[in-house]
């Protein structure tokens, strides 16, 4: 075999690993999405519409405040809930959001229901910190 073929072949290997890394670190995330799933609302999901909405508007200038290094006034440090009710996400942002490991993508509302009862701190990149506590009561 000749040493720039070997080269070739190698390279080749390379590239085909790329792809590999890239579905990994994709099956990764998923992961931590659905363990959030798990801790925040339960194995099984009950009835929507059995209780309260509780809801958290992200507004149309949340990235632009964020990006600032200033607190986006909308975005509470706790959200308070009742096993039974429905959080309603809405994202007016221009970003895509992610809250409780569920990606939120502009102009999208997304509904979780409260199953599970516990105080939670989960993921809210429209928060300065990055996060926000989750309190359900039973």
């Amino acid at each position: 075999m000749r040493a720039d073929s070997k080269e070739k072949t190698q390279g080749s290997a390379a590239k085909r690993r790329g792809p590999i890394f890239l579905v990994i670190a994709l099956l990764a995330g998923v992961s931590v999405a659905a363990v959030a799933t798990v801790i925040l609302i339960g194995p099984g999901s009950g009835p929507e519409g059995s209780g309260e909405t509780v809801y958290l508007n992200i507004p149309a200038n949340a990235s632009d405040r964020l990006d600032k290094g200033r607190d986006v006034p909308q975005i509470p440090d706790r959200i308070s809930g009742t096993v039974g009710d429905t959080l309603v996400i809405r994202n007016r942002d221009r970003a895509t959001q992610v809250v409780a490991g569920y990606p939120v993508s502009p102009g999208q509302t997304l509904k979780i229901p409260l199953n599970r009862a516990g105080s939670y701190e989960t993921s809210c990149s429209a928060h300065p910190e990055d996060s926000i506590r989750m309190v359900i009561s039973e």
